[in-house]
């Protein structure tokens, strides 16, 4: 057992001289209590921002022990948290492919061409806890205000949520609003020591 670090991906949205502030626990420990990357706005809130990746709004450690399915808690003051989940090390190693002949080039369709070789070791290469474990990004059992909630559905929602901009797997937070879930930590899908 290490030190995992844990990143939260999205984007904050607040009006000038506002701050969003996230207080988030994490399998019952609180892990974040503070403002977070914010982009300035005059007055919509709700739109999913029109940018490509979402931003690394915060990060915090706990261990690569801890897996399975992991209560988290996240209540939002000052603007808008577009939750969209969180990477951590330990995922997995990246790797590139390298020529076996360095006359001949690559070519992806060969596999006679390359080998694969580990570039990025597991504390430093940081991915999703749960990719391709089932068609889901790993969050079940939403409530938001005490009350199940699914964003999919939720026709009240003063929100859109539109899949070209940011997917479908991203949750609006709104100013006020306490959202709690599990989220999946797949220890098949993980660099476990």
């Amino acid at each position: 057992m290490v030190q995992r670090i844990v990143k939260l991906k999205g984007h904050a949205r607040a009006l000038a001289g506002s701050t969003v502030n996230v207080q988030m626990s994490y399998n019952g420990i609180e892990v974040l209590n503070a403002g977070v990357i914010t982009e300035v706005v005059e007055s919509d809130l709700v739109t999913v921002p029109q940018t490509g990746d979402p931003d690394v709004l915060a990060q915090f450690v706990t261990t690569t022990d801890i897996t399975g399915q992991i209560p988290v808690t996240i209540t939002v003051t000052g603007g808008t948290l577009f939750f969209k989940g969180f990477w951590m090390n330990y995922s997995g190693p990246g790797y590139e492919r390298q020529a076996t002949d360095p006359a001949v080039a690559i070519d992806p369709a060969d596999a006679s061409t390359f080998t694969w070789v580990k570039t990025v070791q597991p504390d430093s290469y940081y991915g999703d806890p749960n990719t391709n474990t089932v068609e889901s990004d790993g969050v079940s059992n939403m409530t938001k205000n005490g009350y199940q909630w699914n964003p999919r559905t939720d026709m009240t929602a003063a929100v859109t949520v539109t899949a070209e901009l940011m997917g479908d797997w991203t949750y609006t937070i709104l100013n006020g609003d306490t959202v709690t879930f599990d989220f999946f930590v797949d220890p098949t899908k993980l660099e476990l020591l």
